[in-house]
Parts: structure tokens; C-alpha cells; sequence
């Protein structure tokens, strides 16, 4: 008798337990905590003043503590010890890396030929889109010297892509999916993406990005792929600054180009 060929199953996306008035929860005392920081640094200048006074790294290691306490202190009151979450429940499944791999490079070939393109359009018709401008460069936060970049690095390229991706693809989408549409919970997932980077100036590309983190997750049933697509993408778009910052006559040559491929690229 043949041989019956194997297929590997595919793989079942665990429904997440969370609920929309979980989000609804998370969101509004995120806003309140938001409020809450804006009022001390506006009504006590001395913080303010403090602050400015550190290293750059210190500076954005300390607003970044204050960004996940905004983002991630009302997660865990309001999911993670409610449901004793662990990160399975996040979507956090396991992958094969080959699937996962294969996945990453090909969505990110259509990203960047897709990005390229439309960059070398808009500048070759000297159109200027609102919402697709350059993105704030990340490396003069970190102070420019050998120990801001690797903060940076590790920030940049790793740490905010996992956390990024556990509280838009691992926590919101999950839930919005659960409550609509997979396109229309892609689209206010997106939004929400783009919207808190506060960088309006960025917002069509950083949109879009959350629509393909949305999918390569979607695609593989894993944060796990969302989260190395993310890393992939800072990865280049940060190399690209880093490279840029460090060869300013070369970028004066290339200024359009330069422009156009960076633009194109979000973190």
C-alpha cells in the first residue's frame, strides 16, 4: 500500500476571551493617565526643566516610561489580571519558522516595491500629499553618541516592535475582529496604529504598515510574524536614518531619493 503523504493541519487562531468593553476600559484610562502626565509636566515646570537637563537617551528612556505606563498599566488592570492572561491568549502562537520567514520577505518585497513606487511617483510629479511627509528622526533623540545608539538600537528595533505589536495585533485588532468585520477591524486597528505615533505628518504610511501588520498576522495566526515583520521594517527604515545622519554629503546628492525611500519606510 502507498504511503498516505503527510499535510501538516492548519493551524486554529485561538479566539481571544477579551471583549470591545475591555478596550473600552483600556482606552479611557488611558486617556486619563495621558491627561494626568500633560497636567504635572504643564502645571510643574521644574520637571520639565529637570528633564531637559539629562542625556537624550535618559530623556526618552524616561518618556517612554511614561508611554507604557499610559499604554500597558491599564492593559493589565483591565485584561491581563482580570484574565490572567498569559501570551498565548495574545495571539502569541507558535509558528513554523519557515512559514513565518517566507511570509515577512514576501510581504515586505511587496511593501517596499509598493513604496518605492509610489514615492518615486509622488516626487517625480512633485505632488505633496498631506500625511506623507518624513517622519521626526528618531537618532537625535538618543543624543547622536555611541551609547544613545545602542538605546537606540535596542529600543528601536526591538523593544517597541513586541510591545507595539502585543497591544495593536495581540490585544485591539483581536478584540475588534471579535466585534466586526476582519476589513473594517483592519481599518480602525490601522487607524489607532497610526493615530497614536503622534506624527500626523506620517500618517498615510504609518496607516498602511498597520494594515499589513494586520495581515501578516491575519496570515499566519502569530503575533510573533507581526512582530518580525515590525522589526524588519525598523530595522531598515532606522539603518537607513542612522546611515543618512552619518553621511550628510551623500545625502545632499541624493536628497530626493534619499527623501523618497525614507518617507517610504515608517517605524
Amino acid at each position: 500500500m502507498e504511503a498516505t503523504p503527510q499535510t501538516n493541519p492548519p493551524v486554529i487562531e485561538q479566539e481571544t476571551p477579551f471583549v470591545f468593553s475591555d478596550f473600552n476600559k483600556v482606552f479611557a484610562f488611558a486617556i486619563i493617565l495621558y491627561s494626568i502626565f500633560i497636567g504635572v509636566f504643564d502645571y510643574i515646570p521644574s520637571v520639565v526643566t529637570f528633564v531637559d537637563g539629562l542625556h537624550p537617551s535618559i530623556q526618552f528612556l524616561i518618556q517612554y516610561g511614561f508611554q507604557f505606563i499610559i499604554m500597558f498599566f491599564p492593559l493589565w488592570i483591565f485584561v491581563i489580571d482580570k484574565y490572567g492572561a498569559n501570551l498565548k491568549q495574545f495571539g502569541f502562537q507558535k509558528v513554523k519558522i519557515s512559514k513565518l520567514a517566507i511570509t515577512v520577505a514576501l510581504t515586505y518585497i511587496c511593501y517596499f516595491v509598493f513604496s518605492l513606487i509610489f514615492a518615486a511617483i509622488m516626487n517625480a510629479q512633485k505632488v505633496e500629499l498631506p500625511g506623507y511627509e518624513a517622519q521626526d528622526p528618531y537618532l537625535p533623540l538618543f543624543g547622536g553618541d555611541n551609547i544613545g545608539l545602542i538605546i537606540a538600537v535596542f529600543f528601536i528595533v526591538f523593544v517597541a516592535p513586541f510591545f507595539e505589536e502585543l497591544f495593536f495585533r495581540g490585544f485591539i485588532y483581536r478584540v475588534f475582529r471579535k466585534t466586526w468585520s476582519t476589513w473594517l477591524a483592519s481599518i480602525l486597528t490601522a487607524l489607532l496604529f497610526a493615530l497614536i505615533h503622534f506624527q500626523l505628518n506620517s500618517f498615510i504610511p504609518l496607516f498602511f504598515l498597520g494594515i499589513l501588520l494586520n495581515f501578516v498576522y491575519q496570515h499566519t495566526k502569530s503575533v510573533w510574524t507581526a512582530v518580525a515583520f515590525h522589526m524588519l521594517n525598523n530595522s531598515i527604515a532606522f539603518g537607513i536614518e542612522i546611515f543618512l545622519y552619518y553621511n550628510t554629503d551623500y545625502f545632499d546628492a541624493v536628497s530626493a531619493a534619499a527623501s523618497s525611500l525614507y518617507v517610504a519606510l515608517m517605524l
